[in-house]
């Protein structure tokens, strides 16, 4: 489980509850987060409710001193091939040892919606686990293509969208620049701050689609790297994000330029314009990398569906 996954680690540690002896007392305790670790904080909550003993991976002389009950380090356990139980590692032959999935070796399996091995964990865990980390094809993404004015990210956005609708199986809400301007961020200029702040809330409106398990399609220039990272833990706290790059050259867009916008920042009548009065960041943690000058919109959108297919977030069939 994620850092963000409080709530499915309670649950998890409650579904073992049948597990242990009964008159085992589970308490989850909310608290602060803080820099640095808590050991002794842990030490004395887990005091008040009655415990006499407190597992914790490393701990110095100061801190067993100072701590109001006895801290142990918790005995290395792994699962024993012969005999098909879990014990001591130092009481299991050398070659009985049955290594355990790594952390991305299981998120692998949930993305893929495969078993979790029963000797791994109880059916019960297993389950929560499920719960807190479906398989793509059932977890929300957010597709957030960026690029310069006129390099086709509209016309990707609305090819991709329209592809998956045709496709079945996903809810997709497009959120195209145009469009959030005139109704999510009306009022809003053209400064970087305004600029910013449409970015952060196609951004939360994505994060919220993606939350509950549909697929936003966003295409707006979103020109700033700090910005787009922003967006990207937003919607990551959520489900899944994949960032497009419309890498269309600016002479290209120059040359499309049907609105003039490119003519008027020119000429100054625009001011902070991106790609001539305004830097364009280009991205370096880009996905997927397209330019439309050297592909038809067909072949293009293909390409981005295709990448979701492979990553596992649209089944065929």
């Amino acid at each position: 489980l994620g850092e963000d996954d409080h709530d499915a680690l309670v649950r998890a540690v409650l579904s073992v509850r049948r597990e242990l002896p009964g008159d085992t007392l589970v308490v989850p305790v909310p608290l602060a987060e803080r820099r640095g670790r808590d050991l002794l904080l842990t030490a004395h909550v887990a005091a008040a409710y009655g415990a006499t003993h407190l597992f914790a991976p490393s701990f110095t002389p100061a801190d067993e001193e100072a701590a109001p009950l006895t801290l142990a380090a918790p005995e290395p356990w792994a699962f024993d091939e012969s005999l098909e139980v879990w014990r001591p590692t130092a009481k299991i032959e050398p070659d009985h040892v049955r290594d355990e999935p790594t952390e991305e070796e299981l998120a692998d399996l949930l993305d893929r919606g495969e078993e979790i091995p029963e000797w791994f964990t109880t059916p019960a865990v297993a389950e929560e686990l499920r719960r807190a980390h479906p398989p793509r094809h059932r977890r929300g993404v957010t597709v957030f293509f960026t690029g310069l004015s006129g390099s086709g990210k509209s016309t990707l956005a609305r090819g991709l969208s329209d592809m998956l609708v045709e496709q079945g199986g996903r809810t997709v809400t497009l959120l195209d620049g145009d469009i959030v301007r005139r109704l999510l961020s009306a009022g809003l200029t053209f400064s970087r701050e305004d600029r910013d702040l449409n970015i952060r809330r196609i951004g939360y409106v994505a994060a919220e689609i993606t939350r509950h398990g549909g697929v936003a399609v966003c295409a707006p220039i979103a020109p700033y790297a700090a910005t787009r990272a922003e967006v990207r833990r937003m919607v990551a706290a959520a489900g899944d994000f994949v960032l497009v790059h419309v890498s269309t050259p600016l002479a290209e867009c120059e040359r499309r330029d049907r609105k003039g916008l490119y003519a008027k920042a020119r000429a100054g009548v625009i001011p902070e314009f991106t790609g001539i009065s305004d830097p364009y960041e280009v991205p370096e943690d880009a996905d997927l990398t397209i330019d439309t000058s050297e592909l038809s919109p067909y072949d293009a959108v293909t390409r981005v569906f295709d990448h979701l297919v492979a990553g596992g977030w649209v089944r065929l069939g």
